[in-house]
């Protein structure tokens, strides 16, 4: 019985998944951040190896890492992958694939909104993408964007922070003091996915209402907006409707929040119909389809 392994590895956390060829679920794992290139090497490579103990020997693998932007990168990943998988068959890619891949059939788009962001999809020419960039380049509408706004926010008033943000920024920090939380993100081996834990504090407080949290929605998500619609005009000029879907934890903090982004697409897409959906299966099992393509792939060698 062959065995299929997915990986999901972002700047937050990285997630596994084995599954056998009649689709039986025989681990899961997760730990810490794998970003290739925001993660330090020492910590990556612990991470995975957490999130891989006690998985069974796999005849297939796709890692699908954040920070895989070229061949490099790529050559990094598979050596990271050989060293806990000797004897499997091999085959990374970047992040936004795995999640792609997880989407329901009939999906155009699929925006992703993690710790970073990124919009990507499946076209005849394959995978395409637009945005990302990573936090300091790019990364429109992510959860670090959303994080760093909140984080401000609190930062000007901490005792008039909403007690969500005081929370979040507690969990986070383990400290309330300016000095050492400005400290703790500079000295971040992962800043972003440190800075994107204070989003958070948006979920309760949007669906409160609070104008802090609706003003960080109204600042920060029309350019992921902007990014979408681009893409479209690029990849799916023409398409009279698009299917899109969105990926990522911050889509999962506030039904508002995803309602808002729906507005703004279609004020930025007039000419289109656009239906938005959320993606219902988790990024590894999108790795675990990549990982089943090889066997594809080694009937049509043979």
């Amino acid at each position: 019985m062959r065995i299929f392994v997915g990986l999901d590895c972002g700047g937050s956390s990285s997630r596994v998944l084995a599954v056998s060829e009649n689709g039986e679920r025989l681990f899961q794992g997760s730990s810490g951040a794998a970003n290739l290139l925001s993660t330090a090497p020492s910590k990556l490579r612990q991470h995975l190896l957490r999130a891989t103990d006690g998985c069974p020997t796999p005849d297939f693998v796709c890692g699908c890492f954040a920070g895989l932007i070229d061949a490099e990168q790529r050559t990094k990943a598979i050596s990271l992958l050989r060293e806990i998988f000797p004897v499997a068959l091999l085959r990374a890619e970047p992040d936004y694939v795995a999640a792609l891949y997880a989407t329901p059939p009939g999906t155009d788009i699929c925006v992703i909104a993690g710790t970073g962001s990124l919009v990507a999809s499946r076209t005849p020419l394959g995978v395409v993408k637009s945005g990302g960039r990573g936090y300091l380049l790019g990364d429109d509408g992510s959860g670090f964007q959303l994080g760093r706004a909140a984080l401000r926010h609190y930062l000007a008033d901490p005792a008039a922070a909403s007690p969500a943000l005081q929370k979040a920024v507690a969990e986070a920090f383990h400290t309330e003091v300016e000095s050492e939380i400005v400290t703790l993100v500079h000295r971040s081996a992962s800043p972003a996915g440190l800075v994107a834990k204070v989003a958070k504090s948006l979920g309760p407080d949007l669906r409160n209402g609070l104008d802090y949290a609706v003003n960080i929605v109204e600042a920060e998500l029309p350019s992921l907006a902007r990014v979408v619609s681009q893409h479209a005009a690029k990849y799916h000029a023409k398409q009279s409707e698009l299917n899109i879907c969105v990926a990522g934890g911050v889509w999962t903090l506030a039904k508002t929040l995803r309602d808002r982004f729906h507005q703004m697409l279609a004020k930025e897409m007039p000419h289109l119909t656009v239906q938005l959906g959320q993606i219902s299966r988790a990024p590894q099992e999108g790795a675990v389809e990549l990982a089943k393509e090889m066997t594809t792939e080694i009937s049509v060698g043979n």
